[in-house]
């Protein structure tokens, strides 16, 4: 009787087991997130951080497949939180494309990729993308307090901009990518007096704050520039150049300081303000 009693036991434990493994299966994880999960370094917590799910590999009940990212959007996804996604191509397969199917890619030895149409091998484009380029003008007067930062606004000409990477309203240039970008800057203060001893401070700053000098400052200095009368009365300006090291979405912006003695409005030609921008 005990024994019959024991072998129902052991049926039934069997019995959910089996499906508890069918339910949910992980591998070196106690507590696997989808119906196939491993987790390749045996690190996962309770509750799994991006940088442990970043070694970990999922299928969904959708048949998605994850590596490195737990909740997979589509059929295969490797976009992980340490931004390795990275997909290792067959190097110069002899299959044709035929049999490859539509759809699929090869890696050519000549150097670039190919992709399948379904009935021939035809290589991808190799055009870059267009580099940013921009050259934009103000033609308007602003107001620049003395001693006191401020920004070049309200731009009024703008005769290139590649990428449409220029705010001429707010004076912001946004990098479209990642790299390196030339900048020239110019301005011209309109003509009044010129304190002793006063300058003008030409400023070209950028929020990339890593990898980068995110301040470049250039100074037109007047030292008894007004020794004795009369009052000299002309223009001022300045200009500045830099190359910044820049992530897609960081901004460069211009400013202008002076210590003239007065308000200075920015010269109403656009001759003399303006900025270039390349992307190297």
């Amino acid at each position: 009787m005990k024994k019959k009693m024991i072998y129902q036991l052991l049926t039934c434990t069997l019995i959910f087991s089996t499906g508890t493994i069918a339910a949910q299966t992980g591998v070196l994880t106690q507590n696997p997130s989808t119906p196939f999960h491993i987790d390749a370094a045996d690190d996962n917590a309770a509750t799994i951080s991006a940088t442990q799910a970043a070694n970990d590999v999922v299928v969904t009940a959708a048949g998605n497949l994850g590596v490195g990212v737990l909740a997979p959007v589509t059929k295969v996804d490797l976009r992980s939180a340490d931004q390795k996604g990275i997909i290792g191509v067959g190097q110069n397969t002899a299959q044709t494309a035929a049999a490859a199917g539509g759809g699929a890619i090869r890696y050519n030895t000549s150097g670039y990729l190919d992709y399948s149409d379904g009935e021939k091998w035809i290589a991808l484009p190799l055009t870059p993308p267009t580099k940013a380029l921009v050259n934009a003008s103000k033609g308007s007067a602003l107001a620049i307090a003395n001693n006191s930062e401020t920004y070049i606004t309200s731009w009024t000409n703008e005769d290139v901009d590649t990428g449409n990477n220029f705010d001429l309203a707010t004076g912001t240039f946004t990098a479209p990518r990642d790299g390196f970008y030339l900048v020239s800057f110019n301005i011209t203060l309109a003509s009044g007096t010129i304190a002793n001893n006063s300058y003008i401070e030409t400023i070209i700053e950028s929020d990339q704050l890593t990898n980068n000098i995110p301040i470049y400052r250039t100074i037109n200095s007047y030292p008894a520039f007004q020794a004795s009368p009369p009052v000299i009365n002309n223009f001022v300006s300045g200009n500045c150049n830099a190359i910044f090291q820049l992530d897609a979405g960081k901004i460069v912006k211009f400013k202008v300081k002076h210590t003239l003695g007065g308000s200075r409005n920015t010269l109403n030609d656009a001759q003399f303000n303006n900025i270039s921008i390349s992307e190297l």
